[in-house]
């Protein structure tokens, strides 16, 4: 599993066209996505700075007057492969998506075992601060729960949204990542 064809969704990439930018084959790249074949270190970071350049620049087209362009927006091979999601790939899909949404937040939101919505971190300091900058996306090809280590390792479930209020969410995170989850919603 890994988050090629989503990163081609996000960035309006085809297949062709990443091939072509990447000088990668596109039969490589296609048993790539489909899980079939590993790809050499270097190809996956001619795929990540790829990917990174798209994702700056449908920010830049989207958030020119909006908000400050973020210095190295780069995405990791830890986000390419659905491993987990780094500091700067949080801030590279924020760049690149908040502008289509209209004030609308890319956050995480933490649910209890009955789907209440009790944390929303929707900052970089707030990411810092509840995954150490790297919110682990699969552990073993598995989803893994929030335990807060904090507050008596209490579990939560926790879900990549796209924010506009504690009562209205969109749960995208089966579209940002390759973790086919039930979808909770607001």
């Amino acid at each position: 599993m890994n988050n090629f064809q989503i990163l081609q969704q996000l960035s309006q990439q085809s297949i062709e066209q990443v091939g072509a930018a990447t000088g990668l084959q596109i039969s490589d790249l296609q048993a790539f996505a489909d899980g079939q074949k590993e790809l050499a270190i270097a190809d996956l970071e001619r795929l990540c700075l790829y990917f990174s350049h798209c994702l700056d620049q449908l920010g830049s087209a989207n958030q020119a007057n909006l908000s400050k362009h973020p210095i190295h927006i780069r995405l990791t091979t830890d986000y390419l492969l659905n491993l987990g999601i780094s500091l700067s790939d949080w801030i590279s899909l924020q760049w690149a998506l908040e502008g289509n949404w209209a004030g609308e937040k890319l956050a995480v939101g933490f649910f209890t075992a009955d789907q209440t919505l009790v944390k929303v971190v929707e900052n970089s300091a707030d990411f810092t601060k509840a995954f150490a900058g790297y919110l682990i996306l699969a552990l073993e090809g598995e989803f893994t729960p929030y335990i807060d280590e904090i507050h008596d390792n209490v579990h939560y479930d926790w879900r990549i949204l796209r924010y506009r209020s504690q009562a209205d969410f969109e749960d995208i995170t089966n579209e940002l990542a390759n973790t086919p989850l039930k979808e909770i919603e607001a």
